[in-house]
């Protein structure tokens, strides 16, 4: 190999050696490498994705173990919702009846199947649950009705026409207490008020959480109804959420806390799919446009390619699985990593076209790009290492992978470049500059020796900075912090409102999304909310306190729109007593109607059948919980294969807000989270663990999805604020011990500090928010926008002049950033909104670096360079920017 000086401001002789040893053994070094790329190929066809969203979060968490109690008690939290729709009454519950029938018979699947609970009892018993007032009104009115009958049925009633016969009109009462709860008490099955839909509640042998298993179900559901479609008869099934139904085709669909999680997680899913092709196709097309050549697109390409493989092996060696956030590391890393094999080209391209052998080309190439890109490796590594504090496994789990699949990256395309270069060399010296091509350094004077520099520095930073701050201006809420109104809103209201965060779930799901539509549609119908959360009590002392305390203190909860316990169908005690009272005075009143000569016979048709049930009513005694039927039971109780510490009773609790709305469901799980109820032990069953004394007070926590996913909404949230500001401390600290210097460290983050304002600005001015999602992009752009300002800030540091360093990095700098665009833009084209906002959120920020590197970095560069001219000793080189054949190697 050539000999020749070296850069004097290499402070690693490890790295020369290193280098060396690339350009004298690159056939070792491949086999190696190719070695390497078996085996982790190997480890990544063995990886999985773990779909059970539950071992995302932390098993120690007590909403974890609140959900984990309630999955072991019930088998799951939540449902799977199969909805009915037709015109047909009849056909439609013959055909629920059919697929209940079916769905109990699968046992490898099915846990339970509620579709209607038989109402008799409640029917005879309502009267006991009514206000005592309105029982009196009743009887009044029947009574009335009764008298006028036996008047008019005797046969010397004479009617002068001076009286009306008395009508009988009972609805605004029978509307009143047509239901317990939301649950209708006119019709056994889960039908909607206007006969259009029934509902069949699925419970799996899986909790929503096990992803794989629901979408497995969901297929053979959908074949076994279709099987049940051919069957002579039967009606057509087809699953359609906007069709309705007939005597002849009914049509159905899915939701539930079960189906929604599916959607959403395999939207996500099926959106990666285009959108990987996409990004691939697109970071290929710009190597070659930057390149102009195929081969340096290839070895690039290949070598992130490669990386990305010794990634996933590593993932296999280390956690052993991949779930539903770390499935996206590729995609992440393969925009993000090719960033390091362009620089290296570029800077191999630059020393070539100072006329150097190709093996010094190759190393001084792996040592000057190799700094700034092992900084920026680390500092970007690093960034992703700060989500590791996260209590959301799925992102602490992503930075670890992230962060280690960064440094990987960067390291095995140096090598991959190098090695892959110097093997062409060795074969034929000729061949790396014919494949990868040169790029001579550009000139640092003009034709009249006037030195090249960035005209009027001062006014570009200043023009600059103005256009900067009036854009990141736009970021700030000048109206306040609260949320802007809703609807699209003026320009100016934008400004006005800032930024801002959006706390709206149903933004991020893809829009007409099946589950949610039909969701919506049944909390019209049915006047219900969506799944509920269940309270766990030992015993039913404690459910009966629970209950209490939510119904009677409506305004210490609202939040919660009903309370379903087995005490609900428990009249109260207060008001059965008082009513019994007036059942016994009413029957005494029919039996003196009777007497006088009253008979059943002489109502209309109609209304005989309904007579005789209504003797029966009158027949009704208070009852405690112990009289409630067991099919009303069963409900609220543990599985007999429950552990012993989860046996009990649950009280479930039904939201009044829009749990898409993420503010609201924080609102409702937090009313939830700790009820203190107080209880009389021993008043319903006698247990060893009851205190002692007539009263006791406990605190209890309501479990489900909707604490899970406040309490990961709050982890979101808080993440997003302290993985800003470690990573923003992380870039400063590394910058510094880079530079050894403030200010450069300062100059070098002003592309990052700036272009991520300047994106918040923008994202103002579109109508653009924050959200759940695209708030994990920011410590993400900040760990990767360092590598504007460091690769500018080190070539300018060599001794060139800002508009040297722009010319021989600028192009380079410019393709690792398109790249990375190019990778988040594929994201444009996915369904999922939450992918998209993340998406354009990412282009934004990192368009804006670039354009900040371009400008106010470049005239800030422009200043120091002309302050450090006139503050060198005359004669001294350092004052000088020489560009030409040695400006790739001159020291600052």
């Amino acid at each position: 190999m050539s000999g020749a000086p070296r850069n004097p401001n290499s402070h690693s002789r490890f790295a020369y050696s290193f280098a060396r040893l690339l350009v004298r053994r690159p056939g070792t070094v491949l086999a190696v490498l190719l070695t390497l790329l078996a085996v982790s190929t190997w480890a990544t066809l063995k990886l999985r994705i773990n779909s059970n969203q539950l071992d995302l979060i932390s098993q120690d968490l007590q909403e974890v173990k609140d959900v984990k109690q309630v999955i072991d008690m019930v088998g799951g939290s939540g449902f799977l919702m199969l909805a009915l729709r037709s015109t047909d009454e009849a056909a439609m519950k013959r055909t629920a009846d059919d697929i209940a029938g079916m769905l109990q018979a699968d046992k490898e699947h099915v846990r339970t199947v509620s579709y209607k609970l038989p109402v008799e009892f409640i029917q005879q018993n309502m009267v006991l649950f009514v206000k005592t007032e309105d029982l009196v009104e009743g009887k009044r009115r029947i009574m009335a009705f009764l008298e006028d009958k036996l008047r008019r049925s005797n046969p010397f009633y004479i009617d002068m026409g001076a009286t009306k016969p008395v009508e009988l009109n009972l609805q605004d009462l029978v509307d009143k207490y047509s239901s317990v709860g939301k649950k209708s008490i006119r019709d056994d099955y889960n039908i909607s008020a206007d006969k259009k839909m029934v509902l069949i509640l699925i419970k799996p042998m899986w909790d929503t959480t096990e992803i794989g298993k629901t979408k497995d179900y969901l297929d053979k559901l959908n074949k076994d109804l279709a099987a049940y479609s051919t069957q002579a008869g039967k009606p057509k099934l087809v699953e359609d959420y906007k069709r309705m139904g007939d005597a002849n085709t009914i049509a159905y669909g899915y939701t539930g806390s079960y189906k929604t999680t599916v959607d959403d997680s395999f939207a996500i899913e099926e959106s990666l799919e285009p959108v990987t092709i996409i990004a691939l196709v697109t970071i290929f097309l710009i190597t070659i446009v930057f390149f102009r050549k195929l081969a340096p697109t290839f070895i690039v390409v290949s070598g992130t390619v490669i990386g990305t493989i010794y990634t996933l092996g590593f993932t296999y060696a280390t956690i052993g699985e991949l779930n539903m956030i770390t499935s996206i590391l590729g995609g992440i890393l393969m925009g993000f990593g090719i960033d390091y094999g362009i620089h290296f080209t570029f800077r191999t391209r630059l020393e070539l076209g100072a006329g150097k052998p190709y093996d010094e080309a190759i190393v001084d190439a792996f040592v000057n790009a190799g700094r700034p890109a092992a900084v920026a490796a680390v500092v970007t590594g690093g960034s992703f290492f700060v989500l590791m504090v996260s209590e959301f496994r799925g992102f602490s789990q992503f930075g670890f992978l992230a962060g280690c699949g960064t440094l990987i990256l960067g390291l095995t395309l140096f090598v991959w470049s190098a090695a892959l270069l110097a093997l062409f060399g060795r074969i034929n010296p000729a061949w790396p500059k014919k494949l990868i091509g040169e790029m001579k350094p550009p000139p640092a004077v003009s034709s009249s020796g006037q030195e090249l520099r960035i005209p009027r520095p001062g006014l570009v930073l200043g023009v600059s900075t103005a256009l900067v701050a009036l854009i990141c201006a736009a970021a700030v809420p000048w109206a306040g912090t609260g949320e802007p109104p809703e609807g699209n809103l003026s320009f100016f209201e934008r400004v006005k409102h800032g930024v801002g965060f959006n706390y709206n779930t149903r933004a991020l799901i893809p829009d007409g999304m099946s589950s949610v539509l039909l969701q919506d549609e049944i909390n019209a119908r049915f006047n219900i909310s969506s799944d509920p959360m269940a309270i766990y009590t030992k015993d039913l002392d404690e459910a009966e306190g629970i209950y209490r305390e939510l119904t009677q203190n409506p305004e210490k909860y609202p939040s919660i729109d009903q309370v379903v316990s087995v005490f609900t169908f428990v009249p109260p005690e207060a008001t059965a007593q008082a009513n019994e009272k007036v059942l016994q005075e009413w029957k005494q009143d029919m039996e003196n109607l009777e007497a006088r000569g009253f008979s059943i016979a002489a109502l209309p048709p109609e209304m005989q059948e309904n007579a005789a049930f209504f003797m029966k009513v009158l027949d009704a005694k208070p009852f405690d919980v112990h009289g409630v039927p067991a099919n009303y039971k069963s409900q609220f109780q543990n599985l007999p294969s429950a552990q012993p510490e989860n046996r009990g009773w649950l009280t479930f609790i039904y939201s009044s807000v829009d749990l898409f709305d993420g503010q609201k469901m924080m609102q409702f799980a937090d009313e939830t989270r700790a009820i203190r109820a107080t209880y009389h032990p021993g008043r319903f069953d006698k247990d060893e663990f009851d205190p002692q004394g007539p009263t006791a007070q406990k605190e209890f926590r309501a479990a489900g999805a909707t604490q899970l996913y406040a309490k990961l909404a709050r982890i979101v949230l808080w993440d997003g604020k302290v993985t800003v500001v470690l990573t923003a401390l992380w870039i400063l600290a590394m910058h510094f011990l880079d530079f050894r210097n403030a200010k450069l460290a300062l100059a070098s983050v002003i592309p990052l500090g700036v272009g991520v304002a300047m994106m918040l600005g923008i994202m103002s001015l579109v109508g653009l928010r924050l959200n759940f999602m695209n708030i994990i992009i920011l410590p993400i752009l900040l760990g990767f926008g360092v590598s504007h300002g460091l690769y500018l800030l080190h070539r300018f540091l060599e001794g060139t002049s800002p508009l040297v360093a722009l010319r021989s990095v600028g192009a380079a700098v410019a393709s690792s950033t398109l790249t990375a665009v190019a990778g988040f833009a594929a994201l444009l084209a996915a369904a999922h909104n939450g992918l998209r906002s993340m998406g354009m959120v990412a282009c934004i920020g990192l368009i804006t670096t670039l354009v900040v590197s371009f400008t106010v970095l470049a005239a800030v560069m422009q200043l120091m360079h002309d302050r450090r001219k006139r503050e060198s000793p005359p004669g001294d080189g350092t004052g000088s920017a020489s560009g030409g054949e040695d400006g790739s190697t001159r020291a600052a």
